[in-house]
């Protein structure tokens, strides 16, 4: 977990100019695929979720040698989806 003052909205505007920047949905969080470099062709995605208003989780898969790596995005949303769903207040 990485706070920041004003959390996800900080994720959005330090990557909004980046090469890859995806809204999404993780549950009933908001999240973005944010990264300088869209690497997703390399099995590389970035996934930030905004927990609440100060904090989000961040999540980098990296697969390598995988058939399915041409979308690793689908594997950081599933272990966001983990991630999400073992958080307690």
């Amino acid at each position: 977990m990485t706070e920041n003052a004003n959390g996800l909205d900080d994720i959005r505007q330090q990557n909004q100019d980046s090469e890859l920047f995806a809204e999404t949905q993780i549950g009933e969080y908001s999240a973005v695929h944010a990264s300088t470099f869209d690497r997703r062709d390399r099995g590389r995605c970035d996934l930030w979720i905004g927990v609440n208003e100060s904090e989000v989780i961040y999540i980098f898969v990296a697969l390598r040698d995988v058939p399915e790596a041409d979308d690793p995005c689908d594997y950081a949303d599933q272990v966001g989806e983990a991630a999400i769903a073992n958080l307690t207040s």
